[in-house]
This record gives C-alpha cells, sequence and structure tokens, in this order.
C-alpha cells in the first residue's frame, strides 16, 4: 500500500477549529494577525451576473461572517496526505469541515505551471516545493476563502493524540486484514468488527486502510475520506469534556501551527462544553478523471461555489431581483 492516510489531526484539530471562538473579540484577535489576503476569484460570478450579488458584495459577506478558517493538513513525508479546510462559525456556534481529496487538480499559472510531468498538478504535490504557504494558497484559490492558520500533523502525532484521549470507541464495519512488507516498517492491520476502543496505533491503522488481502474490499478515495470522517465524528463526541486542556497541554508539540500555547489552552477550555452535533462534515464537490493517464480529481466549481454560499449563508439572488 504505497499510498495510504498516514496522518490525521484528531480532536487537536476539532478544538483548534473551534479555537477560534467563542466570542468576537477572539474572532477579532485573529483576523488581526493574519496577514494573509485571498485573491477572490470573480470568475465564480461568470454566468450568474443577473442573479449573484457582485464580487465586492461577496468579499463584504466573507470578511463581515465572523467565520475563522484553518487549513488541517497530514503530512506524508514532503506530501499533504490529507487536505481539511475547516470553517468555524462564531455566530452560529458551529463547524464546517471539508475534505479535499489528495488527487485534487490544481493549476496556476505562474504558481503551477510549467511542470513536465502531469502528477505535480496534484495538490498533495504542493507542500514538498512550496511548503504550508503554497498548500494554503491552493486550497484558499479552489474554496475562495480566506484560511486563518493551519495546523500540520504526522503520523506519530496522530498516535500520540489518541492515545492522549483513552482511545476512540468507533463501530468497525468490517474485519480489517491488511499486509504491506513493503512498507517501510511493513504494515500490518489487524482490526476486528464491532464495536472497539481504538488506541493510538490501531486508530493510525483504521485511517490508513484501503483494502483486504483477500481482495473483498477496496476503497477509493472518497470512500476513504467517509471512513474518515465517522472516525472524526465519532472522536470529537468523545473530544469535548473537561479534560480537552490537559490533552491539549501534552501533545501540543505533536503538532505544528501558528497557534501558540497560550492561546491553544483557551480555546480548548472554550471548546471542552461545546457540542460534536454542531460539526457538518463535506467532501469537496467533483469527479474523479484521468489526464495523461493519471488519476486525479476535478472540482466542480458550481458545487463549490453553492456549498460555500451554503455555509457562510450568501444569497444567490441579487436584492430586488424576481
Amino acid at each position: 500500500m504505497k499510498q495510504f492516510t498516514k496522518v490525521f489531526m484528531i480532536a487537536w484539530a476539532i478544538f483548534m477549529v473551534i479555537a477560534g471562538v467563542q466570542v468576537y473579540q477572539a474572532y477579532q484577535d485573529i483576523a488581526a494577525s493574519n496577514n494573509r489576503v485571498p485573491s477572490y476569484d470573480e470568475n465564480w460570478l461568470v454566468g450568474y451576473e443577473n442573479q449573484l450579488l457582485s464580487l465586492e458584495s461577496y468579499e463584504a459577506y466573507v470578511s463581515g461572517s465572523r467565520r475563522v478558517n484553518f487549513l488541517i493538513a497530514g503530512l506524508e513525508s514532503t506530501r499533504t496526505d490529507t487536505l481539511i479546510f475547516a470553517s468555524y462559525d462564531t455566530k452560529d456556534k458551529k463547524v464546517d469541515m471539508v475534505s479535499i481529496p489528495r488527487d485534487t487538480y490544481y493549476y496556476k499559472e505562474g504558481f503551477r505551471s510549467g511542470y513536465t510531468h502531469i502528477s505535480n498538478y496534484k495538490i498533495n504535490a504542493i507542500y514538498g516545493g512550496n511548503g504550508i504557504e503554497g498548500t494554503i494558497r491552493a486550497v484558499e484559490d479552489i474554496m475562495n476563502l480566506p484560511v486563518h492558520h493551519y495546523i500540520t500533523v504526522t503520523m506519530s502525532g496522530v498516535t500520540r493524540i489518541i492515545d492522549a484521549m483513552g482511545g476512540v470507541e468507533i463501530e468497525v464495519p468490517f474485519d480489517m486484514v491488511y499486509d504491506d512488507i513493503y512498507d517501510s516498517p511493513p504494515l500490518h492491520i489487524r482490526i476486528e468488527a464491532g464495536l472497539q476502543t481504538l488506541d493510538g496505533k490501531n486508530s493510525v491503522d483504521f485511517l490508513r486502510f484501503r483494502q483486504n488481502n483477500d481482495g473483498t474490499i477496496h476503497y477509493g478515495d472518497i470512500q476513504r475520506i467517509q471512513l474518515q470522517q465517522t472516525f472524526l465524528g465519532q472522536a470529537a463526541r468523545q473530544a469535548f469534556s473537561y479534560r480537552l486542556p490537559m490533552v491539549v497541554k501534552e501533545v501540543f508539540d505533536a503538532v505544528s501551527t501558528d497557534v501558540n500555547m497560550t492561546d491553544a489552552l483557551k480555546y480548548a477550555t472554550s471548546a471542552a462544553s461545546l457540542s460534536s452535533d454542531n460539526i457538518n462534515f463535506h467532501t469537496l464537490p467533483g469527479h474523479a478523471e484521468y489526464i495523461q493517464g493519471v488519476s486525479f480529481y476535478i472540482a466542480n466549481g458550481p458545487e463549490v461555489q453553492q456549498m460555500v454560499y451554503g455555509m457562510y449563508s450568501i444569497p444567490f439572488e441579487r436584492a430586488g431581483t424576481d
């Protein structure tokens, strides 16, 4: 299994998303410290000129929304194997988490152009050449939204986080049995079907799973995202408790982020009493497609637009139109 999910931010990612944000003052502090200015794409209005609000109005809705956006990136060596755009609505106290498939096609003239090998246009390849800032720029382009903060984590970091939480209880849908002797170190997944409390190692194996040895189960990228979202939702239900600040302090050095420890502990204290029912999971709208023999995921612009407008409660019609 050469390609797999080696990384995933669980509880810490959730409260950091919620981070932002129990009160408007906290939002103002975050916005003031963020110097990224997204380049809003006016092409989003093409074909909708008579219905949609103007680009200026769109920018006003976004900037005035009181939402705080995080990019959560799971790292596999020089690539991002997991990308989640997480947006917290500080007014309505809800979180939207958008999974971005690692094979998502991304091309930008002058930024991501001129490569001879087509696979370099997968979004997971950006980190190796342009770092987290380049990845942020790509996600901002795709979502047409700003990213205020980032969180990155490795496989060992996920293991520590789950163990610090005391494991995650989840219904395993079938026996997961897989071996990859060519992985380093060799990978051996053995998770029985049924209700299980998975420790850090088994949680990582659960998230890495793509297929069974006997070929009866084979997961593509979208199916794997669905499995991840199920796991993340269950982890969220367990994460919000009085122990959350203690967990944060214990595993803070297991991740890399532009949020400091003091703010992280403050956010964790605020997030401890929040309900996981207010977390909504999405997958970037799009479809699989082969380009020059390489598998890509092509984002569907109009559907992405509809998702974003729904998240931000932006009207699709101009005021006063029929």
